[in-house]
């Protein structure tokens, strides 16, 4: 295999819980673990989002501090770079070593468009998009477009059509009955990579006995498409509010952002044992031991990528089923691509939340044994990336 130069850019640091943390890490991570040579290069061109006490608005060192640690963690102490829009400073790696690197670069990839296209990233002649949020990401484009003004860096029509190769999660794009426009871009369907060898074996530090998962309940403001409205997660978890309920002998807990005091006490209400992620899983040990004490997965996906029925399914949902933990989630035309009905349910409302969850407890062991085979064929990191690769 030819050894390749990658530059991967995310949002790390700019989000740095262990959540975000494992969906952008998997992609430099298996690509070093397959022989290339990797650098994870973070340049968002926006502010820190997460702060300890005491700093001030432009103060970007939390940010710095939690990717340094994170990539030393996975193996990348000398090749990661953090450029701060507020300082203009290039933590890590040099300004012009980086500048060094994407001359050399053979394939840049750009994960959820997260990066800035300077000049030094656009003439890396691979330039992949991998769009994490189907239809979300269209329809983005489309308004732009509608706007027809002179399209600066910072928009989506700009990022689309300045990258050689279009990667979406959305899965089902292009088949009948997906409602995403492709805008006659050739949208090239992936799906998540998992580092398989790091999700095996886990033995968490307590034991829980409740099906679980993490959200955030609307990340943000209802978008407008051929006179329709596209949500979020807040939309369809409304829709199975009363599942514990219906279930008593089952323990269900959640972990959501983005809610207030009052909301979060009707969810109580209703069975659910609720927390704030930004508590308790702040780093990428935290996200792991969080899912390995849990019996299985219960999620709800985005309206919007239900409605468009668009194929996406959840990084955090493969890497509980890596983790031998059953998943029942919610149908976005997912399940005409990986097998549902052992290890791993699609469920269409609350009454077939209910039927598929009553299924894997009445034999945890067995769905729990599929869960893995079903990460490891389906969401084998070097699978995904060598097809990925051998697209370009």
């Amino acid at each position: 295999m030819e050894k390749l130069r990658i530059i991967v850019g995310g949002f790390i640091g700019l989000y740095p819980t262990g959540g975000v943390t494992w969906d952008y890490i998997q992609y430099p991570l298996a690509l070093q673990l397959m022989g290339h040579e990797v650098y994870y290069i973070e340049d968002t061109v926006q502010y820190s989002r997460f702060q300890t006490n005491g700093k001030v608005w432009n103060d970007a060192s939390d940010s710095v501090n939690y990717l340094k640690h994170t990539m030393e963690k996975f193996g990348f102490k000398d090749r990661w770079a953090y450029r701060d829009i507020a300082s203009g400073n290039c933590y890590g790696l040099s300004l012009d070593k980086v500048k060094k690197i994407c001359k050399t670069a053979d394939i840049f990839i750009n994960i959820s468009a997260s990066t800035f296209l300077r000049d030094e990233y656009l003439a890396i002649p691979k330039r992949v998009l991998i769009d994490s949020d189907p239809m979300f990401t269209q329809i983005e484009y489309y308004q732009e477009c509608l706007k027809n003004e002179n399209t600066d860096r910072y928009k989506m029509k700009f990022v689309v059509e300045n990258h050689t190769h279009l990667f979406t999660f959305g899965e089902h794009i292009n088949k009948e009955g997906c409602k995403i426009p492709n805008f006659l871009f050739n949208w090239i369907p992936t799906r998540q990579p998992i580092c398989l060898t790091y999700w095996d074996k886990m033995i968490p530090v307590e034991k829980s006995d409740s099906f679980s998962s993490i959200m955030n309940w609307s990340v943000r403001s209802e978008m407008i498409y051929k006179k329709e409205k596209w949500g979020q997660k807040d939309i369809e978890f409304e829709k199975i509010i009363n599942l514990p309920e219906l279930l008593p002998n089952i323990n269900f807990e959640i972990l959501i952002t983005g809610i207030t005091e009052q909301l979060k006490s009707n969810i109580k209400n209703h069975g659910w044992k609720v927390s704030d992620p930004l508590q308790k899983i702040t780093t990428a040990d935290s996200y792991q031991d969080f899912i390995a004490s849990s019996v299985g997965e219960f999620s709800v996906a985005k309206e919007t990528y239900v409605k468009s029925n668009s194929g996406w399914f959840s990084c955090r949902s493969a890497c509980y089923l890596a983790s031998g933990k059953p998943v029942v989630t919610q149908e976005t035309g997912w399940s005409n691509y990986i097998p549902a009905g052992l290890g791993l349910f699609a469920f269409q409302d609350i009454q077939t939340a209910t039927t598929a969850l009553i299924e894997v407890t009445s034999d945890i062991e067995r769905h729990s044994k599929a869960a893995k085979e079903i990460a490891r064929e389906y969401f084998d990191s070097t699978k995904i990336l060598n097809a990925l690769i051998n697209t370009l």
